[in-house]
């Protein structure tokens, strides 16, 4: 039950971090955001991070020293981090030329790259029942997205070609999490995410950021930047670092498909029209998502038994 709530969780701040961005563009651009967003969080993570080894009575010095020691580790973590600066850069520049709702379409592809992903690289064969549920997957999540946008249809643009690799980068970060993120604690794998991801983005936030166009003294400025900070930042990535590895990368995902739905669920709360949600389109999506969720999750205790044998092994 602990494991559903934390994927549940993760779901949440996930799908509230797309609504909160959204009142941010008013305030600072999108590649500062995201900027001051790593910065921030990384700054907020270190004196945690410092504090949990105390606690654990670990001399810090040592710790801190440790993290950065391995070549190989520091590598994984520029890889590790850079993926996930390529995807939202790639989002932003797609969107230039594509509409949010082409992104949201495609975003729904992402488990499935994860899913080819983790079969070339970490050669884990995933049962045909579990392929026919991340493609259920995609396209319940996909209804979902169009009965909230009944006035929208989908057409192909330029952007998407841009988003389709950005979506490959996003799903390459959560298995490269997978592959090379278990030397670390949850909290420790965190804070080396952020930290490279910041060290990405500052040059870039420099030199494409509006910097000066940012609106420092405004409180909505803060009240979401804070908020996309500790919640959908310092809370998502403790929270992935934890579920990567204790129900894998695609479980993961997986629960991205029910994204939409959140996001559906939270506009219509805070619109006060929860009753326009409630159409055969809508219902359908969701009634699809439930069938693909417990096809993947029905092989999810398999693939752990398995990865522990071959830990094991090794």
């Amino acid at each position: 039950m602990s494991a559903l709530f934390t994927q549940l969780l993760w779901a949440w701040l996930m799908a509230s971090s797309f609504i909160v961005s959204g009142h941010m563009v008013e305030f600072a651009s999108p590649v500062a955001t995201s900027a001051f967003r790593f910065v921030l969080a990384t700054l907020i993570m270190l004196p945690a991070l410092l504090f949990c080894w105390q606690r654990a009575k670990l001399n810090k010095t040592e710790q801190f020293k440790a993290l950065f020691a391995s070549r190989q580790r520091l590598f994984h973590y520029t890889v590790i981090s850079g993926a996930l600066v390529g995807f939202f850069i790639g989002l932003f520049v797609a969107l230039q030329s594509t509409t949010p709702l082409n992104t949201s379409v495609l975003y729904t592809l992402v488990p499935l790259i994860g899913v080819v992903i983790t079969r070339v690289w970490l050669k884990e064969i995933a049962p045909l029942w579990r392929v026919v549920g991340f493609v259920l997957g995609s396209l319940g999540a996909m209804t979902v997205l169009f009965a909230t946008q009944k006035n929208d249809g989908f057409a192909w643009h330029s952007g998407d070609c841009i988003f389709v690799g950005a979506c490959f980068l996003l799903a390459l970060h959560v298995v490269s999490v997978q592959k090379w993120g278990r030397s670390l604690g949850a909290l420790s794998g965190a804070f080396m995410i952020m930290l490279f991801g910041a060290c990405w983005l500052l040059p870039i936030a420099l030199i494409w950021g509006e910097l000066d166009q940012v609106q420092w003294s405004t409180q909505g400025f803060w009240v979401n930047v804070l908020y996309l900070t500790v919640f959908t930042t310092l809370f998502t990535f403790v929270l992935q670092q934890r579920l990567v590895m204790t129900v894998g990368a695609s479980r993961l995902l997986a629960l991205s498909y029910t994204i939409p739905v959140w996001v559906a669920l939270f506009s219509a709360l805070i619109q006060s029209r929860l009753l326009s949600l409630v159409d055969w389109p809508f219902v359908a999506g969701i009634v699809i998502l439930g069938v693909a969720l417990f096809l993947i999750d029905g092989n999810v205790s398999k693939v752990k038994v398995a990865h522990g044998s071959n830990s094991t092994a090794k």
